[in-house]
């Protein structure tokens, strides 16, 4: 399990550039608030955790939690922006990266003048100021000529490319996600009515940090659908926390994902989205959310299935009980907790409630 200290260079690097970590992300349905309930949860159902599969891993932060238990982790998600964010925090290692080349890069990234080219056209005056979305520009572009002349490992691209996303979603003018764009650029953070306009982070310049990285071995991440790589993998325990109700993570975080392939596909709409049909999810229809459930479940190779979900979810409390019975004893946890949903009008706090349902498969 990981109990190491940072390198005293990453140490140093964290002085001079500001460190990023993990839980500096704005994720739908992210389970920082929950982690402890999560983890204690996992481990008292569980026991010793020598292995974990995470299959819907989003933004990394339950894998990172169980890194205190295992350094054998299996990440999975779809998304090319998670993928890259946790290969950089979970797959670095003294071979792969060198601290002293990513501190010096990511000092270079910031002092680019921001360019004119394809973030700035269609992401300026909408999801960014045109500056930062230019500066976009000039450090993606930057960093694929570093891979393209072999100045960089692949490793190393990837902990670049997090730095950005992670900047990038610190300036974005949006309430936590990208299906739409705050309208008012230029205006105060908050009207006199207590009415969100512009998160107050917007005006200030994309500064890139440099992401907390423990140098630890043995975890893997891996983009792919879940459904199709499950049946490869063994674990102690496979955490799964699938989308619960009808909004596309790859609408809600197309803006991230097109910066971290970067391949400047077309793009439609006031929203400015790519064609993304591939990358949409079973999880999130109602017509097809219990059968890709149940053909998950049935493929898991692990002594325990653990399911975070929620009452506002497409499948119903019902529909997790008997699809994990199918696999060995299920018991279900609940956990009442206010989330805060702070959009283009009056913040509000809402009551959910999230269930967690653990499954001894037998053997």
């Amino acid at each position: 399990m990981s109990t190491s200290q940072p390198p005293a260079r990453l140490r140093r690097a964290f002085d001079e550039l500001g460190a990023v970590t993990l839980q500096n992300r704005k994720y739908l349905g992210s389970k920082v608030r929950l982690l402890d309930v999560i983890e204690r949860q996992i481990v008292a159902a569980a026991g010793a955790v020598e292995s974990f599969f995470d299959g819907f891993a989003g933004t990394g932060v339950v894998a990172d939690r169980m890194r205190s238990h295992t350094d054998c982790l299996t990440l999975v998600d779809t998304l090319a922006s998670n993928y890259s964010i946790n290969r950089a925090f979970f797959t670095s290692r003294k071979a792969n990266v060198r601290i002293a080349y990513v501190a010096d890069a990511l000092r270079e990234l910031n002092e680019l003048e921001p360019a004119h080219g394809y973030a700035r056209e269609h992401y300026g005056g909408r999801y960014f100021t045109h500056d930062n979305a230019g500066r976009i520009d000039a450090i993606r572009d930057r960093i694929a000529l570093r891979m393209k002349d072999g100045d960089c490992t692949e490793q190393e691209q990837h902990v670049l490319i997090a730095s950005l996303l992670l900047a990038a979603d610190k300036v974005a003018n949006t309430v936590g996600q990208y299906d739409a764009y705050l309208k008012n650029l230029g205006s105060t953070t908050y009207d006199e009515n207590g009415r969100h306009l512009v998160d107050s982070n917007v005006y200030g310049p994309l500064r890139l940090r440099m992401p907390v990285l423990q140098f630890t071995a043995g975890a893997t991440v891996i983009r792919a659908d879940v459904n199709e790589v499950a049946g490869d993998h063994e674990a102690d325990v496979a955490y799964l926390d699938p989308p619960y109700n009808d909004r596309q993570y790859v609408d809600c975080y197309h803006v991230l994902e097109n910066i971290a392939l970067w391949h400047k596909p077309e793009l439609r709409g006031k929203t400015r989205k790519f064609e993304r049909d591939a990358l949409k999810s079973r999880y999130s229809r109602r017509g097809t959310a219990l059968e890709a459930f149940a053909q998950l479940v049935g493929r898991i190779r692990a002594r325990h299935i653990v399911v975070s979900y929620s009452n506002e979810g497409l499948l119903s409390v019902d529909d997790l009980r008997e699809t994990l019975a199918t696999r060995g004893p299920t018991t279900i946890e609940s956990t009442d907790y206010a989330v805060f949903g702070n959009g283009a009008g009056k913040s509000v706090r809402r009551r959910i409630v999230e269930y967690l349902a653990f499954c001894r498969v037998d053997s």
